[in-house]
C-alpha cells in the first residue's frame, strides 16, 4: 500500500560520508555474525531532480561492527533516505530518514521477519508510531488475498476504509508532526488534497515534504485532466460539435466517408485487435447493432496495427458492420481526442457528436438508446 521509492540497480559509488556532524548507531540482534554491514543512502534533493535513474546519485558504505554494533555518520550533503542492506533474503530491510546534523539509534531485533524501531528523532518515532497503527490492517490485507481465492470489492473496501481512517485519525492526533507529509501519501483524490492543503506550518517544516509536494501537484494535474474531461464532455452533450470527417478504405478497398451516412444515427467504434476491452465490448454492440437495425450506422475504425492484422481481427471476431482501416494516422484521434482504447462515439442525424466514450461502459448503450428512441 505505502508508496515507495524504487532505487537504481545501477549505482555511482561514492566516499563514505567523513563530517562529523550527526551520527547512527545501529544495534543489531544477537545472532548477527558479520563483521560488516552495508548502507546505502540517496539524498532527498537528488530523489527529485534526478530525470531518470541513472541520475540517482546512491552512496554505498560499508561499516565496521564491533558487539554487535556499528556506527556512522550522516551525509552532510543534505536529508536522505538510508537503506540497512539485510543480510538474509527479505521482503524488505531497515530504514530511516535523516538530516545531517541529527543523532538516531537503529535497534534491529530481527532481519527476518523484519522488526526494528528507529529512536532519536521526532519524525522516525513518529513514523514508527504511524507504522505500528497502519502495519497490522496491511497484514490483514495481505492475510485476506493469500488465504482467499476472490477476495470482493467490498471486502477490500472494508479494509482500505478502515486503512484511510486510520492514518486520518493520526494526521489529526498529531497535526505539527514531520511525519504528515509521508502519512497523507496513502490518501487519496479529495482526502488526501484536504490533508494537504490542511498541514500545519510544523509539518511542512519536514525533511519529507518533497513527497507531499510531489504527489500534490500530480493530484493537481489529475484534478485538471478530470476538469478538462468534463468539460470536454460537457460540450460534446451541447450537440454543438460538428462530428469531425474522415474518408478511409473499408474490406473492398472502397473509401467510406461519414458524411456518407448524413441524417442517420451513426455509431463510431475506435477499436484494434490487440486491445482486449474492445474485443470484450463486441458481444455489446453486436446486440445492439441488431437491436436497432436500420435506425444507426455503425462503423468500425481499426487503429494502431497492421492492415493484415485488421483484416484477421474482422474475419475472427465476425463483425457485422462496416469497417474501415486508419492504421498508424494519429489525425483522427486528435480530431476526436482518443484518450484510450476503445473509444465509442455517437454523431445525431445532423451530423453533431454527441456523445464520446472511453472504455468498455456498459451505460453508453443506455445513452444510445435515448438518442435513437427519441
Amino acid at each position: 500500500m505505502k508508496k515507495i521509492i524504487s532505487l537504481a540497480a545501477a549505482v555511482l559509488l561514492l566516499a563514505s560520508c567523513s563530517d562529523d556532524k550527526g551520527g547512527v548507531t545501529i544495534k543489531l540482534p544477537d545472532d548477527f555474525k558479520g563483521e560488516t554491514l552495508v548502507i546505502s543512502h540517496v539524498t532527498i534533493d537528488n530523489i527529485f531532480t534526478a530525470q531518470k535513474q541513472e541520475d540517482l546519485k546512491v552512496v554505498y558504505d560499508t561499516l565496521e561492527v564491533k558487539n554487535g554494533v556499528a556506527q556512522m555518520k550522516l551525509d552532510p550533503a543534505g536529508a536522505a533516505r538510508y537503506n540497512i542492506e539485510s543480510p538474509v533474503i527479505s521482503r524488505s530491510e531497515p530504514d530511516f530518514y535523516a538530516a545531517p546534523d541529527e543523532s538516531l539509534e537503529v535497534v534491529i531485533k530481527k532481519f527476518d521477519p523484519l522488526d526494528y524501531e528507529v529512536k532519536g528523532t521526532q519524525l522516525m518515532e513518529d513514523l514508527t508510531k504511524l507504522t505500528s497503527i497502519t502495519a497490522p490492517i496491511q497484514q490483514e490485507y495481505v492475510a485476506l488475498v493469500e488465504t482467499s481465492e476472490n477476495v470482493s470489492e467490498e471486502q477490500t473496501k472494508v479494509i482500505m476504509d478502515r486503512y484511510d481512517a486510520a492514518i486520518k485519525k493520526f494526521v489529526a492526533d498529531n497535526p505539527r508532526s514531520p511525519a504528515v507529509p509521508f502519512a497523507i501519501l496513502d490518501l487519496s483524490g479529495d482526502d488526501f488534497k484536504a490533508a494537504y492543503d490542511n498541514m500545519t506550518p510544523e509539518a511542512k517544516q519536514s525533511i519529507l515534504m518533497p513527497y507531499a509536494e510531489l504527489y500534490n501537484r500530480q493530484a493537481e494535474e489529475m484534478q485538471q485532466e478530470r476538469a478538462n474531461e468534463e468539460a470536454r464532455k460537457a460540450e460534446v452533450a451541447s450537440g454543438t460539435i460538428t462530428a469531425p470527417g474522415f474518408t478511409l478504405p473499408d474490406l473492398a478497398g472502397k473509401k467510406v466517408s461519414l458524411s456518407d451516412f448524413k441524417g442517420k444515427w451513426v455509431v463510431l467504434d475506435f477499436w484494434g485487435s490487440w486491445c482486449g476491452w474492445c474485443v470484450k465490448g463486441f458481444p455489446a454492440l453486436k446486440e445492439a447493432y441488431s437491436k436497432y437495425g436500420d435506425k444507426i450506422v455503425v462503423i468500425g475504425i481499426d487503429c494502431n496495427e497492421s492492415e493484415a492484422e485488421w483484416r484477421a481481427g474482422v474475419e475472427k471476431h465476425k463483425l457485422p458492420w462496416i469497417n474501415v482501416y486508419n492504421g498508424h494516422d494519429k489525425k483522427l484521434y486528435e480530431d476526436y481526442k482518443i484518450e484510450g482504447f476503445p473509444t465509442k462515439a455517437i454523431i445525431n442525424p445532423e451530423g453533431k457528436l454527441v456523445d464520446l466514450t472511453t472504455g468498455e461502459d456498459p451505460a453508453f448503450f443506455e445513452r444510445l438508446g435515448k438518442f435513437v428512441n427519441r
